[in-house]
C-alpha cells in the first residue's frame, strides 16, 4: 500500500526538518549566523484509472532557504571586531588560495599579526595608495603587526604643507644696532625668534630658528638719472624675517648660525599683514646693485626682496641637507589688499604688527620621522588606519566586500562561511559604503538572525506533522492487518 511510503516520506521529511529547527535554535547566539527553513513539495504517484487526478505519494524536501535579512548589532570593546550592516560579505581566503565569504566579523590577529577569521582564513583587503587616498593592488591578508609609516619631508607650501606661523610683532619695537649677517646669526641681530622642528627626506629631524628683524622706516631712494624713486626701496611698517639653522646641520661649522633664506612682511598702519615675500642675499662689491637698482653697502651679504616664485603658494627657503637642496614653504598668513573693496582677507590669520608683546600664536610644521604602528582604527567606509609612534595617522588598507545577485544561492560550508555556486551568481567585489554594499560597524558583531519565537512554533508544528504521519503508518499497518485476517 502506497499509505506507508507516503507517512514514511513524512517522517523522513519532517525528521529533516526538525533538524534543521534544531540548527537554527542551536546558532541562537552564533556570530554572523543566518538561519534557514524547509520548503516541502509533494510526491504524485501513478494516474487514478479513468479519472485525470493523480494519488499523492507523499512529501519531500525541495529547499532548505536561507534567511539574509539583517541580524542586531551587539556593542564590542575590540576594535577587530566588525559588523556589516546592509548588503555584502567579508571577503576570506585560506593558506591555499581558496575564497570564502562571511558576516561574522570576530576577527583576530594571528602568530603573525595578520587579522584572521576565528577558522583561521585572512581577511582581504586591499593597500591604499598614501598619495591618490585610493586602493590599489590585487586583495591580500591585513598584515597589522610590523606596520611602518615611512618618513615624510617638511613640505614646499603647496596644499597646506610646510610651515604655518601666526604670531605679533611688536610695533613699538627697536631696530636692532647691529647689522644682521646671514653667515653667522647673532641674537642682537633681530628682535625675535621662534623655532620648529622640520624634517628632510629621511625622516631626520633639524631645528630651524625663524627670526624677525625690524626694517626702519626710510623713504625710497631716488635713482640720479631720471630723478624717480627706485622701485622696492624705502617703506615703512616692514619686518625682514630669516630662516636660521646650525651649519652643522649640512656639513658646516658646528654651532655657527647661519641665515639660508629670508624674505620681507609688510603690514599697513593698522597692523594688518599686506604681503609676505621672498629675498636672495646679495654679497656687496663695487659698483654692486640690487636686483631693482638698489645700492648694496659694504658689509655682511644683503637680503634683498624678490617676489614669491611662480607657481608657488607661499614664500620659500632651500634647505642643501643633502646633495638634491631640500624646498620649504613658510606661510605667513593671507595678507590683505585694503585698496580693494573686492578683497575678503583680513591680514589677521597669520602674522600681525600690533602695539602688544611679540608672541607666537601659532606654529606648525607637518613631516615626520619613519614611525612604528601603535594602533589601528577602522571607518564605517572600511578603511584601516595606523596610528604610528611619529604622531602620524595613515590609512593603510581598505576591506574588500563581496556581494552576490542571488545570495540564498550560496553554498554553506560551515564554520560560519559561504562559498559561491552556479545558483549565487559571480561574486561583485567592492568596498563598504559605496555600490550598494553596507556599512562597516567597528567594535560591533552581528549577531544571529534566528527568531526563537518563529522557531518555537515551526518545532511544534513540526512535531505535530511527524506524529501525524507516524499514525497514517499505524493506521496502514492496521488496514493491511484486517485485509490478511479476511481470509481467516
Amino acid at each position: 500500500m502506497f499509505a506507508l511510503n507516503t507517512g514514511a516520506s513524512g517522517l523522513n521529511s519532517f525528521g529533516e526538518a526538525m533538524t534543521v529547527v534544531g540548527s537554527n535554535i542551536a546558532n541562537v547566539n552564533t556570530v554572523g549566523y543566518k538561519s534557514t527553513r524547509v520548503n516541502f513539495q509533494d510526491l504524485l504517484a501513478t494516474q487514478v484509472r479513468g479519472t485525470a487526478q493523480v494519488v499523492g505519494k507523499g512529501v519531500t524536501i525541495a529547499s532548505v532557504q536561507g534567511d539574509f535579512s539583517q541580524g542586531s548589532l551587539e556593542s564590542s570593546t575590540k576594535i577587530t571586531d566588525l559588523a556589516l550592516e546592509g548588503d555584502g560579505f567579508f571577503t576570506l581566503r585560506d593558506e591555499i588560495g581558496r575564497t570564502s565569504y562571511s558576516r561574522a566579523g570576530n576577527f583576530e590577529l594571528d602568530e603573525n599579526g595578520v587579522l584572521i577569521a576565528p577558522s583561521g582564513e585572512m581577511l582581504m583587503v586591499r593597500d591604499i595608495d598614501q598619495t591618490t587616498g585610493e586602493a590599489v593592488g590585487l586583495a591580500k591578508g591585513a598584515k597589522i603587526v610590523g606596520l611602518t609609516s615611512p618618513p615624510r619631508a617638511t613640505g614646499d607650501g603647496t596644499d597646506g604643507t610646510g610651515m604655518v606661523i601666526s604670531a605679533n610683532l611688536n610695533a613699538g619695537a627697536t631696530v636692532p644696532d647691529v647689522p644682521f649677517d646671514p653667515t653667522n646669526v647673532q641674537s642682537e641681530m633681530y628682535n625675535f625668534s621662534t623655532t620648529a622642528t622640520v624634517y628632510d627626506i629621511r625622516g631626520g629631524e633639524h631645528v630651524m630658528n625663524v627670526v624677525f628683524r625690524k626694517v626702519p622706516d626710510a623713504p625710497p631712494q631716488i635713482d640720479a638719472g631720471t630723478g624717480q624713486p627706485i622701485p622696492g626701496t624705502g617703506g615703512r611698517n616692514r619686518w625682514q624675517w630669516y630662516a636660521v639653522f646650525n651649519a652643522g646641520e649640512f656639513g658646516g661649522t658646528p654651532d655657527q648660525m647661519v641665515a639660508v633664506g629670508g624674505g620681507v612682511l609688510r603690514f599697513a598702519d593698522n597692523g594688518r599683514l599686506l604681503e609676505s615675500t621672498n629675498g636672495q642675499f646679495v654679497q656687496a662689491a663695487p659698483g654692486q646693485v640690487g636686483p631693482d637698482g638698489q645700492i648694496i653697502p659694504p658689509g655682511p651679504p644683503q637680503l634683498i626682496e624678490v617676489p614669491v616664485g611662480d607657481g608657488a603658494a607661499t614664500p620659500q627657503i632651500v634647505v642643501p641637507f643633502f646633495e638634491e637642496p631640500q624646498t620649504i614653504g613658510l606661510n605667513f598668513g593671507q595678507g590683505s589688499n585694503p585698496a580693494d573693496p573686492n578683497d575678503t582677507r583680513t591680514g589677521l590669520d597669520g602674522i600681525t604688527q600690533f602695539a602688544a608683546d611679540s608672541k607666537v600664536l601659532k606654529l606648525e610644521a607637518d613631516g615626520f620621522r619613519a614611525g612604528n604602528l601603535e594602533s589601528i582604527d577602522i571607518e564605517q567606509d572600511g578603511t584601516i588606519s595606523g596610528r604610528f609612534d611619529n604622531g602620524s595617522i595613515l590609512p593603510v588598507y581598505e576591506l574588500v566586500l563581496t556581494r552576490f545577485a542571488n545570495q540564498g544561492g550560496l553554498l554553506r560550508q560551515g564554520d560560519n562561511k559561504f562559498s559561491e555556486s552556479i545558483n549565487s551568481g559571480r561574486p561583485i567585489v567592492g568596498k563598504a559604503n559605496d555600490g550598494g554594499f553596507g556599512g562597516i560597524r567597528p567594535r560591533n558583531l552581528e549577531k544571529s538572525n534566528v527568531d526563537l519565537s518563529t522557531e518555537f512554533v515551526r518545532m511544534i508544528e513540526t512535531q505535530r506533522a511527524f506524529q501525524a504521519n507516524a499514525k497514517t503508518i499505524s493506521t496502514s499497518d492496521e488496514m493491511m492487518a484486517d485485509l490478511v485476517n479476511i481470509k481467516r
